[in-house]
């Protein structure tokens, strides 16, 4: 990982932020600097930090090497800085873990205060062999992952959780395309119950649109494994069609 901060005009190397975040964003980009949805991301985190220098959203593109990256930018203490990772390869399908746990969120709009709270959470109830762990109500209703949105398909309605969730950039894509498509959405709980029974996707910006392949419920209850929708290639290929490539504008 490169880390730069941005300083007088320009970024500048530096050391990696232990956090916390006051906000936070990041992003696939594929090679030779193709991003989806780009100008969604630096708006959301823009709502939260205010506006970016200028300059800065150009120098960071500079910034970008070959290879598929997972940059993140953040601000902390008055000071932005770019993270530049390396992105995992895609998850074709993701495991995740359902446990009734108290919410470790405190500021569930905002992506980047609540990182170390959800590290902790993942670590104290995440199943081995899991990719993520859900974020529930009080009911018991999936609110969110600890690191992406989660869809449902009853039939042909595409359905939206209830409850407090980041605004997903990639949840946010999803609703656009089906008002497109004049896909009928509606809002209700997704249970573990409902999981059993109806296809389930997991969103980020870096994975996509990945169904969850295995629900691990609580102790006594074993492993769900919810159907897969037949519409999940389609869509895909659609997300992963999004991406274009980025130029060096302010």
């Amino acid at each position: 990982m490169s880390t730069y901060l941005w300083h007088e005009g320009s970024f500048i190397p530096s050391q990696p932020h232990p956090g916390p975040f006051d906000v936070a964003d990041s992003w696939r980009m594929l090679a030779d600097a193709h991003s989806n949805a780009l100008p969604l991301h630096l708006q959301r985190f823009e709502s939260v930090a205010g506006p970016l220098p200028a300059g800065f959203v150009p120098a960071m593109l500079q910034l970008m090497g070959p290879g598929d990256l997972f940059p993140r930018i953040s601000l902390a203490g008055g000071q932005l800085r770019l993270d530049i990772r390396p992105a995992p390869p895609a998850r074709p399908v993701t495991r995740v873990t359902y446990v009734q746990a108290p919410d470790p969120r405190m500021q569930p709009l905002v992506k980047g205060p609540d990182f170390p709270a959800l590290a902790r959470y993942r670590n104290k109830h995440q199943a081995d062999g899991t990719d993520d762990t859900a974020i529930v109500d009080a009911s018991g209703a999936m609110v969110e992952t600890t690191t992406g949105a989660l869809v449902a398909w009853d039939g042909e309605t595409l359905i939206l959780p209830t409850g407090q969730a980041l605004p997903s950039i990639t949840l946010r894509q999803v609703i656009r395309r089906a008002a497109d498509l004049g896909i009928h959405t509606e809002t209700r709980p997704i249970t573990a119950e409902l999981a059993a029974e109806c296809p389930l996707w997991f969103l980020n910006s870096l994975h996509g649109i990945s169904p969850v392949s295995e629900l691990h419920a609580p102790t006594g209850t074993g492993v769900i494994y919810p159907p897969r929708s037949p519409h999940t290639t389609a869509w895909q290929h659609w997300w992963w069609g999004c991406f274009r490539k980025e130029t060096a504008r302010d």
